[in-house]
Protein backbone atom coordinates (compact mmCIF):
# COMPACT_ATOMS: atom_id res chain seq x y z
CA UNK A 1 0.00 0.00 0.00
CA UNK A 2 0.75 3.70 -0.95
CA UNK A 3 1.98 5.76 2.45
CA UNK A 4 -0.45 8.41 1.77
CA UNK A 5 -3.46 5.85 1.77
CA UNK A 6 -1.90 4.58 5.18
CA UNK A 7 -1.77 7.96 6.20
CA UNK A 8 -5.13 8.79 5.08
CA UNK A 9 -6.87 5.53 6.65
CA UNK A 10 -5.24 6.38 10.30
CA UNK A 11 -6.67 9.61 10.26
CA UNK A 12 -10.07 9.09 9.26
CA UNK A 13 -9.55 5.72 12.17
CA UNK A 14 -8.61 8.89 14.60
CA UNK A 15 -11.45 11.36 13.64
CA UNK A 16 -14.09 8.58 14.30
CA UNK A 17 -12.73 7.26 17.98
CA UNK A 18 -12.79 11.17 18.59
CA UNK A 19 -16.12 11.82 17.17
CA UNK A 20 -17.14 8.17 19.30
CA UNK A 21 -15.62 10.40 22.71
CA UNK A 22 -16.80 13.85 21.96
CA UNK A 23 -19.81 13.55 20.36
CA UNK A 24 -22.56 11.76 23.25
CA UNK A 25 -20.70 15.29 25.29
CA UNK A 26 -22.61 17.28 22.93
CA UNK A 27 -25.64 15.87 21.94
CA UNK A 28 -26.29 13.78 25.29
CA UNK A 29 -29.13 13.65 27.96
CA UNK A 30 -28.46 16.71 29.17
CA UNK A 31 -31.82 16.18 32.05
CA UNK A 32 -29.07 14.69 34.18
CA UNK A 33 -29.66 16.22 38.06
CA UNK A 34 -27.14 15.58 40.87
CA UNK A 35 -28.87 14.16 43.68
CA UNK A 36 -27.74 14.89 47.46
CA UNK A 37 -27.77 11.89 49.22
CA UNK A 38 -27.58 13.02 53.31
CA UNK A 39 -26.58 10.50 56.00
CA UNK A 40 -26.88 10.64 59.24
CA UNK A 41 -23.94 9.69 61.74
CA UNK A 42 -25.00 8.28 64.62
CA UNK A 43 -24.09 10.19 67.86
CA UNK A 44 -20.34 9.26 69.28
CA UNK A 45 -20.81 7.19 72.53
CA UNK A 46 -19.98 8.31 75.86
CA UNK A 47 -16.87 6.88 76.81
CA UNK A 48 -16.33 5.98 80.57
CA UNK A 49 -13.37 7.29 82.53
CA UNK A 50 -11.58 5.25 84.29
CA UNK A 51 -9.59 5.82 87.70
CA UNK A 52 -5.72 4.58 87.15
CA UNK A 53 -3.69 4.54 90.24
CA UNK A 54 -0.47 3.64 91.05
CA UNK A 55 0.68 -0.31 91.59
CA UNK A 56 0.22 -1.43 94.22
CA UNK A 57 2.91 -4.28 95.42
CA UNK A 58 1.82 -7.38 96.55
CA UNK A 59 2.65 -6.94 100.35
CA UNK A 60 0.30 -4.03 100.25
CA UNK A 61 -2.55 -5.87 99.02
CA UNK A 62 -5.27 -7.43 100.95
CA UNK A 63 -4.02 -11.12 101.85
CA UNK A 64 -5.93 -14.47 100.85
CA UNK A 65 -6.97 -15.07 104.67
CA UNK A 66 -9.56 -12.11 104.63
CA UNK A 67 -11.42 -13.63 101.97
CA UNK A 68 -13.30 -16.69 102.29
CA UNK A 69 -15.10 -18.85 99.46
CA UNK A 70 -18.38 -19.78 100.75
CA UNK A 71 -20.04 -21.90 98.09
CA UNK A 72 -23.41 -21.97 97.26
CA UNK A 73 -23.54 -26.11 96.97
CA UNK A 74 -20.82 -28.58 96.84
CA UNK A 75 -21.36 -31.20 93.50
CA UNK A 76 -18.10 -33.38 94.53
CA UNK A 77 -16.19 -33.30 97.52
CA UNK A 78 -12.92 -31.58 97.91
CA UNK A 79 -9.64 -33.56 97.23
CA UNK A 80 -6.53 -32.39 98.32
CA UNK A 81 -3.77 -32.95 96.45
CA UNK A 82 -0.43 -34.32 98.50
CA UNK A 83 2.80 -33.46 97.05
CA UNK A 84 6.79 -34.19 98.15
CA UNK A 85 7.49 -30.47 96.50
CA UNK A 86 7.28 -27.36 98.82
CA UNK A 87 6.59 -24.31 97.09
CA UNK A 88 10.43 -22.92 96.50
CA UNK A 89 9.06 -19.19 97.20
CA UNK A 90 6.31 -17.87 98.26
CA UNK A 91 4.23 -14.67 97.17
CA UNK A 92 5.87 -12.53 99.79
CA UNK A 93 9.27 -13.52 99.19
CA UNK A 94 9.40 -12.73 95.65
CA UNK A 95 7.87 -9.21 96.74
CA UNK A 96 10.41 -8.85 98.83
CA UNK A 97 13.24 -9.36 95.68
CA UNK A 98 14.22 -6.29 94.92
CA UNK A 99 12.89 -4.70 91.81
CA UNK A 100 14.07 -1.79 89.72
CA UNK A 101 12.53 2.08 89.01
CA UNK A 102 10.70 -0.26 86.10
CA UNK A 103 9.19 -3.05 88.78
CA UNK A 104 11.09 -5.32 86.59
CA UNK A 105 13.35 -7.81 88.89
CA UNK A 106 17.34 -7.47 89.01
CA UNK A 107 18.51 -10.20 88.23
CA UNK A 108 21.91 -11.32 87.10
CA UNK A 109 23.90 -13.33 83.79
CA UNK A 110 27.00 -14.05 83.50
CA UNK A 111 28.69 -12.54 80.26
CA UNK A 112 31.10 -15.74 79.28
CA UNK A 113 32.45 -14.11 76.14
CA UNK A 114 32.48 -11.72 72.84
CA UNK A 115 33.06 -13.39 69.33
CA UNK A 116 33.55 -11.81 65.94
CA UNK A 117 32.21 -15.11 64.29
CA UNK A 118 28.35 -16.13 64.85
CA UNK A 119 29.53 -19.75 64.15
CA UNK A 120 31.76 -19.66 67.16
CA UNK A 121 29.36 -17.87 69.47
CA UNK A 122 26.96 -20.74 68.53
CA UNK A 123 29.58 -23.38 68.91
CA UNK A 124 29.77 -22.27 72.65
CA UNK A 125 26.90 -21.56 73.53
CA UNK A 126 25.59 -24.92 72.41
CA UNK A 127 28.72 -26.73 74.48
CA UNK A 128 27.06 -24.47 77.65
CA UNK A 129 24.02 -25.78 77.21
CA UNK A 130 25.13 -29.53 77.18
CA UNK A 131 26.63 -28.57 80.10
CA UNK A 132 23.37 -28.04 81.73
CA UNK A 133 23.49 -23.98 81.66
CA UNK A 134 20.93 -21.60 80.00
CA UNK A 135 22.88 -20.32 77.63
CA UNK A 136 21.75 -17.64 75.55
CA UNK A 137 23.25 -14.95 72.68
CA UNK A 138 23.55 -11.45 71.81
CA UNK A 139 23.77 -9.25 69.19
CA UNK A 140 25.89 -6.16 69.53
CA UNK A 141 25.43 -3.87 66.86
CA UNK A 142 26.44 -0.57 68.22
CA UNK A 143 30.02 -1.37 68.31
CA UNK A 144 32.68 -1.80 65.49
CA UNK A 145 33.51 -4.50 64.76
CA UNK A 146 30.02 -6.00 65.60
CA UNK A 147 30.26 -8.49 68.12
CA UNK A 148 28.08 -11.31 69.45
CA UNK A 149 28.38 -11.99 73.74
CA UNK A 150 27.72 -15.19 74.81
CA UNK A 151 25.50 -15.23 77.93
CA UNK A 152 24.63 -18.04 80.66
CA UNK A 153 21.76 -16.94 83.30
CA UNK A 154 19.55 -14.83 83.91
CA UNK A 155 19.11 -15.37 87.83
CA UNK A 156 17.47 -13.69 90.61
CA UNK A 157 19.81 -13.47 93.25
CA UNK A 158 23.90 -12.09 92.29
CA UNK A 159 25.59 -15.30 94.70
CA UNK A 160 23.93 -18.01 92.28
CA UNK A 161 25.10 -16.39 89.43
CA UNK A 162 28.94 -16.13 91.37
CA UNK A 163 28.99 -19.72 91.94
CA UNK A 164 28.11 -20.19 88.13
CA UNK A 165 30.68 -18.42 87.46
CA UNK A 166 33.40 -20.31 89.81
CA UNK A 167 32.25 -23.69 88.28
CA UNK A 168 32.54 -22.53 84.48
CA UNK A 169 35.93 -21.26 85.09
CA UNK A 170 36.75 -24.57 86.28
CA UNK A 171 34.99 -26.15 84.07
CA UNK A 172 35.94 -24.81 80.47
CA UNK A 173 38.64 -21.88 81.85
CA UNK A 174 36.41 -18.67 80.61
CA UNK A 175 36.06 -16.03 82.95
CA UNK A 176 32.96 -14.27 82.77
CA UNK A 177 31.81 -11.07 83.61
CA UNK A 178 28.89 -10.27 86.09
CA UNK A 179 26.27 -7.62 84.85
CA UNK A 180 22.98 -6.82 85.20
CA UNK A 181 20.50 -9.17 83.33
CA UNK A 182 18.40 -6.63 80.99
CA UNK A 183 15.72 -7.73 78.67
Amino acid sequence: MDDGIKQRLVGAVVLVALMVIFLPMFFGDRSVETVDILIEMPVKPAIPEFDISKPVKPSEQASPEKFEAKPEFKSEPEVKLQTDQQPKQTLQELADKKVDANNLPVSWTLQVASFKERANAEKLRDNLRKGGYKAYIKFRHDVEPKMIRVFVGPVLERKTIDGIKATISKQYQLDGVVVRYLP
